[in-house]
């Protein structure tokens, strides 16, 4: 190796150890966001098996849901999600058990009545409810504060999004400017 190359590899491996270490730190999301969903799928697959063989209760799937470590949250979108394909046809076989679905739906509801806010939140307008016993003027509040927090939520993702592809673009702008420097030094 020569002199120059070998000054070139000294001056520039920190750039090549951070630039490394960058993408490492940055895939890391990536791979917590891919195994979260495949949990999701797999609950959501395991509850639609349960279902076709008309086995599932309501407290079996609060254990399925703690198998693969799903919250409040993720279990009603799960239902939902699985209750739009019964009425929709997509499954046919889950057609036939709408009515179990809607049942599992109605309870999960009933046990958690704001499951689609954050925890703190959804306690604050039980005891609200529980206290004050308007519950139109509490589910109107909850509506617009579900609305508020999807839409946040929507952002934060879209924001993460951006800053991963700002990351990447910025590693593939060191990575093509190396070479360059390395002709340059050598010139």
């Amino acid at each position: 190796m020569s002199a120059t190359a070998t000054t070139f590899l000294v001056s520039f491996s920190p750039i090549l150890i951070g630039v490394f270490l960058g993408a490492m730190v940055s895939i890391i999301p990536i791979v917590i966001d891919t195994a979260k969903s495949n949990w999701k799928k797999r609950f959501r697959q395991q509850l639609r098996s349960a279902i076709h063989k008309e086995i599932l209760t309501f407290e079996d799937m609060e254990h399925i849901a703690e198998r693969w470590n799903q919250d409040r949250k993720a279990v009603l979108l799960s239902l939902r999600v699985l209750h739009s394909e019964a009425l929709s046809g997509e499954d046919p076989e889950l057609t036939k058990h709408c009515d179990a679905i809607r049942i599992l739906l109605s309870r999960h509801q009933a046990r958690e009545p704001y499951a689609e806010l954050p925890e703190n939140i959804s306690l604050q307008l039980s005891r609200l409810s529980e206290i004050s016993g308007t519950t139109d003027t509490i589910a109107q509040l909850a509506s617009s504060l579900s609305e508020l927090y999807s839409s946040n939520q929507r952002e934060i993702v879209e924001q993460k999004k951006y800053s991963f592809w700002g990351f990447v673009i910025g590693i593939v702008g060191v990575l093509l400017s190396v070479p360059g420097l390395y002709i340059s030094l050598r010139a």
